[in-house]
């Protein structure tokens, strides 16, 4: 029998599988194994944090609380077993928390997807937030900045800070956990003759290791985390050229080369095909095809150009793709688009799951908010590795976030009630600079919109991406200064620009981390006091 050009290219195409499965089972094995293990532990573990804090009075999230819990043990468990024996329960700790982290920005977009359930705003209501959110964000980063800055020019840690700078340019690698378990074989602190684009070869499976640094989350690959982005492998690949010129790949080598780079993409298109529709059509239970829709449209919007997604941040692109999708999905079934958002947040989080309640059973947007949860408490792993910096530069963190909280909690109310701006939408900018998971608490207690504030935090959270760097700079905040970056950022722009000091700045994360969560917890301590929300409402004419 003749042999055909397709019998050649099948046969190509298995070799190419086989490769890419020799190569990538631990990282398939971490990723759909040990990570989803690793988050249902941690979420138990919140559940139980949240059942001792129904006890009390106090309405506090359990995810800050376990960040908080989780540094102390962190704390302990070095004190008393000594930092080898740390190093690997941080390690354990890392294979979910880092998982969170890569994928923290995808997070945040049930607050965006949800908006159309809203109730209308007039034109000139939203003119007037907008106003207060740009002139309020603006003023709150400067002073927060300039408090910070100044507070170390009087206790002399700006001067040890650049020396610590120094040092760490020079000698050391800023080997945060949460990177360490993150597979990709386009590492940047690979050298360059490691970091072309994935050409696999039999030599290349004992060199796939994890990175060693901090590394951006658009260039993790293989279960890791989001996709490499076009730009990353041209720019590699050219720098790669400059010092060799490899043995051309076989046409085996290059499809596994492609399988590898869009691992994730492939995995996740798959379930959205072979599981999500079927599901969604055939038990009308939307969750699998919705969250699979988000997840790849998180990745169309890493693939944007990067002068774009200065501007277009990937969690709105993302969102509204999702919308986009979830209203086309609805109306195959005959459905409205308020139908499908509500089958994508059904309020069934891992807490009513593990309380057995008779709820419905979660969406998509449930569970990317449950895991959220999973990536504050993550936010712990930087905080430790940069324990002795946040204990020697305790003021600058502390005073300033102290200043916000009062600043947030007083001004914001009055400025919104007295431009006209409602009662309950006035309550909700108090929250504004909290992360999601701060502010829904605070804001309750309050008796604000949830709606509104959830959309404030997102874009708060945004514009410290892709303003707060240059606002830093015409600030003339010195790049040296990552005690300055770290709380400015944290503290006007909680979570996401947390995330993105992850992937730039991991010492600025640490100071990021930690002046998030002090100035959320003293935001929500305050609006746990009756009287002081008294005053607050009063202020917001309520």
């Amino acid at each position: 029998m003749p042999v055909t050009q397709e019998q050649p290219a099948v046969k190509d195409l298995l070799e190419a599988v086989l490769l890419v499965s020799r190569l990538s089972w631990p990282r398939l094995l971490t990723a759909w194994v040990y990570t989803p293990v690793g988050i249902l532990i941690i979420l138990l573990v919140l559940f139980g944090i949240n059942a001792l804090i129904s006890l009390s009075s106090v309405s506090f999230p359990s995810s800050v609380a376990g960040m908080i819990i989780l540094f102390a043990c962190l704390l302990g468990f070095e004190a008393v077993f000594g930092e080898r024996k740390t190093k690997y329960f941080v390690s354990l700790v890392d294979v979910p928390g880092g998982f969170a982290l890569r994928y923290i920005n995808v997070l945040f977009c049930p607050a965006f997807v949800l908006i159309p359930l809203s109730p209308s705003i007039s034109g000139v209501e939203i003119g007037k937030i907008i106003g207060v959110f740009v002139l309020g964000y603006a003023a709150l980063f400067a002073a927060t900045a300039y408090l910070t800055r100044a507070l170390q020019l009087v206790l002399g840690t700006s001067k040890r800070a650049v020396t610590e700078r120094a040092e760490e340019m020079g000698t050391e690698q800023d080997d945060i956990p949460l990177t360490d378990v993150a597979h990709n074989d386009h590492s940047p602190s690979r050298n360059e003759s490691e970091a072309q684009v994935p050409l696999l070869t039999d030599e290349m499976a004992d060199e796939i290791q994890a990175p060693t640094r901090a590394q951006n989350p658009e260039v993790i690959t293989g279960t890791g985390g989001p996709p490499l982005t076009a730009n990353a492998v041209t720019e590699t690949h050219s720098s790669s050229m400059l010092r060799q010129n490899p043995v051309p790949p076989t046409r085996p080598q290059r499809w596994a080369a492609l399988i590898n780079a869009n691992l994730d993409l492939l995995t996740y298109s798959a379930v959205f095909v072979f599981a999500g529709i079927p599901v969604y059509y055939g038990a009308g239970y939307a969750m699998p095809a919705q969250l699979t829709l988000n997840i790849i449209a998180f990745f169309a919007a890493l693939s944007l150009p990067a002068r774009w997604r200065r501007i277009a941040h990937p969690t709105l692109v993302a969102s509204i793709i999702t919308i986009f999708g979830v209203w086309i999905l609805a109306l195959i079934r005959g459905d409205s688009l308020k139908d499908g958002l509500r089958a994508y947040q059904t309020k069934t989080r891992y807490i009513q799951v593990f309380s057995g309640q008779g709820l419905p059973m979660p969406g998509a947007g449930d569970l990317l908010s449950s895991t959220l949860d999973m990536s504050i408490v993550a936010l712990a792993l930087p905080m430790f590795q940069y324990r002795h910096e946040l204990k020697r530069s305790f003021f600058p963190i502390f005073i300033p976030n102290v200043s916000m909280a009062i600043a947030s909690l007083f001004g914001y109310p009055a400025v919104c009630h007295a431009i006209g701006i409602s009662s309950t939408r006035s309550l909700s900018f108090a929250s504004r600079s909290l992360t999601l998971a701060l502010a829904t608490p605070a804001t309750q207690n309050l008796g604000g919109d949830l709606n509104l504030v959830a959309v404030l935090c997102i874009l708060t959270g945004i514009a410290g991406v892709i303003v707060g760097p240059a606002m830093l700079k015409y600030l003339r905040i010195p790049e040296d200064d990552y005690i300055t970056r770290g709380v400015t950022l944290g503290g006007n722009s909680s979570a996401i620009a947390t995330a993105l000091l992850l992937t730039t700045d991991p010492r600025a994360a640490a100071f990021s981390s930690l002046s998030m969560g002090l100035f959320g917890a003293i935001v929500v301590a305050f609006t746990s006091v009756p009287p002081l929300v008294r005053i607050v409402s009063e202020l917001a004419g309520k």
